[in-house]
């Protein structure tokens, strides 16, 4: 089918997809697989690469599905050949697709671990087998979720305080750069570029 499922180091169901092709789960497959129910589709991240002066237009129905939704972050950055080279900071990095940081560990519209595997639909509530208290760990392994209840708690992992241009009202939250400092949430961290060679000009 092109997709290839397996188990990672922690126990959690891992499908990847080897041909560019979209993952859709249908059905139920259980909690334990540890799949949020909002991403049973998934169709990857779609990355938009500007060569010359131009800009970038993305409009349409279904953006949510490519990332590009009103209610989905976006990593944007402008970036010359000479700078793509060496260090790169962990938010250019994620602009260019390195995909080193864990987005999927963000849970939104609760305000802690144990309020979301408590509510109705989790696949953790009560009766499950899943639940806190069965025994199972289950809640430890979620430990490392980022839990966002309120608009105000995502200044947790991204800038979006007052001043700094994404805060609430201004229309561009969305673009947000992310937070990079040590022991930062989402574990953003620079990344080293690999060889760049360019033909007909001097690096």
């Amino acid at each position: 089918t092109g997709v290839e499922a397996s188990i990672d180091a922690n126990g959690q169901l891992l499908l990847s997809s080897r041909e560019g092709r979209g993952i859709k789960i249908e059905g139920s497959i259980g909690a334990g697989a540890f799949i949020n129910k909002d991403m049973m589709e998934n169709y990857g991240r779609l990355s938009l690469v500007k060569n010359d002066g131009k800009d970038i237009l993305v409009s349409g129905t279904g953006l949510s599905s490519a990332g590009f939704g009103a209610g989905n972050f976006i990593s944007q950055a402008s970036v010359s050949l000479r700078e793509s080279k060496g260090q790169l900071d962990a938010n250019i990095a994620d602009a260019m697709g390195f995909g080193s940081v864990n987005k999927g560990i963000m849970l939104g519209g609760v305000s802690s671990v144990s309020a979301y595997m408590s509510s109705a639909g989790s696949g953790f509530s009560s009766g499950s087998g899943y639940s806190v208290g069965s025994g199972k760990g289950y809640s430890a392994m979620l430990s490392n979720v980022v839990t966002i209840s309120t608009s105000s708690a995502v200044s947790k992992i991204y800038n979006v305080s007052a001043g700094s241009g994404f805060s609430s009202g201004s229309t561009l939250s969305q673009f947000a750069t992310m937070k990079t400092s040590a022991g930062n949430l989402l574990g953003a961290k620079d990344e080293t570029a690999g060889v760049t060679t360019l033909k007909g000009a001097m690096a």
